[in-house]
C-alpha cells in the first residue's frame, strides 16, 4: 500500500513539476505586443520585419486598422508605441497652415489616430520609438515646428532625399552624452534617408541627440528634467538599412528590450 502511494506521490509530483515549468517558460517567452502606427504594405523593409529580426518573440499591431474609438483600448494591451515614416502631417497642427502648397500630401486621419496614440502611450509611460515622420509628429505634439521644405528652406534638400522620391545617404553626428552616442563605439554614422521635411523649432520637453552636416535635428529623445521613461526618435530610417549595420540593429534591440521591462512591471502590478 505504502508502495503504491510512493508511486502515486511521485507521479503527482511529476505532473506539478512540469506544469510549474511549461507555466515559467511560457512567461519567459511571451511575445511583445508591439502598437506599429503604419506598417509598409510591400513584403520588403518592414518596420515589424525590422524589428522580429533582433529574435525577440513578438507581435505587431496595426494602428492604421483600428478603429480611432478603439486606439486606447489596443494600446492597453501593447508594450511598446513605433510611430512609422509616411506622408505630410498637416501644417495646420503647428501654425503653418497658410504654407500647405509646398507640402506633399496629407493624411488627416493618420495625424488624428497618430496624435491619440501618442498621448496614450506618454499616459501609459510606454516605450516609444519614431522614425522619420514618427520624429516630426512627436515634436509637433509636444509644441515644436517643422521646416516646410528643405530644398527651398534651407538649401539643403539634396543630403536628405534625391529628387522627389530617391532615397539618400548622409552622415549624422550624435551630440555628446545622449542614448545613441551610447549604442555604438563612432561618433559619426551613415544613413538612409528620405525626407523634405524637419524639425525647425525644437518642443521644450525633448532634446537633440544627432545632428547632419546642415545642422539639422536628426534624432530627439525626452530631455533631462523629464520624468517620462524611454522615447528615442529618428529622422533617418533604420529599417531600411542592411540588417548587418550596427547602429539599426541596436536601435530596435534597445526598444524591444525597454518594451520587455515596460511590460514586466505591468504584468507585476496586474500581479499585486
Amino acid at each position: 500500500m505504502k508502495t503504491k502511494l510512493s508511486i502515486v506521490s511521485l507521479i503527482l509530483s511529476f505532473f506539478l513539476l512540469h506544469f510549474i515549468f511549461s507555466c515559467c517558460t511560457a512567461e519567459k517567452t511571451e511575445s511583445l505586443v508591439i502598437a506599429v502606427s503604419k506598417e509598409r504594405l510591400s513584403e520588403i523593409h518592414k518596420y515589424g520585419e525590422w524589428l522580429a529580426f533582433q529574435q525577440i518573440p513578438l507581435r505587431t499591431i496595426d494602428l492604421s486598422k483600428v478603429k480611432l474609438e478603439n486606439i486606447i483600448d489596443s494600446l492597453k494591451i501593447c508594450d511598446g508605441l513605433l510611430l512609422t515614416g509616411g506622408a505630410d502631417i498637416y501644417p495646420g497642427h503647428y501654425g503653418k497652415e497658410n504654407d500647405t502648397s509646398r507640402c506633399g500630401s496629407f493624411d488627416h486621419e493618420r495625424d488624428t489616430y497618430e496624435m491619440k496614440a501618442f498621448q496614450v502611450a506618454k499616459s501609459l509611460n510606454m516605450p516609444i520609438l519614431g522614425i522619420c515622420r514618427g520624429l516630426q509628429i512627436i515634436n509637433i505634439i509636444e509644441g515644436g515646428s517643422l521646416t516646410i521644405d528643405l530644398p527651398t528652406d534651407k538649401g539643403s534638400g539634396e543630403l536628405h532625399r534625391i529628387g522627389d522620391e530617391d532615397w539618400a545617404t548622409h552622415q549624422v553626428s550624435f551630440t555628446k552624452g545622449s542614448l545613441l552616442s551610447n549604442l555604438v563605439a563612432t561618433q559619426e554614422v551613415l544613413v538612409a534617408s528620405n525626407h523634405h521635411q524637419g524639425i525647425d523649432v525644437l518642443a521644450g520637453s525633448l532634446q537633440p541627440a544627432a545632428t547632419s552636416d546642415d545642422l539639422l535635428i536628426e534624432a530627439i529623445e525626452w530631455n533631462k528634467n523629464s520624468m517620462h521613461p524611454f522615447l528615442l526618435a529618428v529622422q533617418w530610417h533604420p529599417e531600411w538599412m542592411d540588417r548587418s549595420d550596427e547602429l539599426s540593429g541596436k536601435i530596435a534591440k534597445y526598444f524591444l528590450l525597454e518594451a520587455t521591462k515596460f511590460r514586466d512591471q505591468k504584468t507585476k502590478k496586474e500581479g499585486e
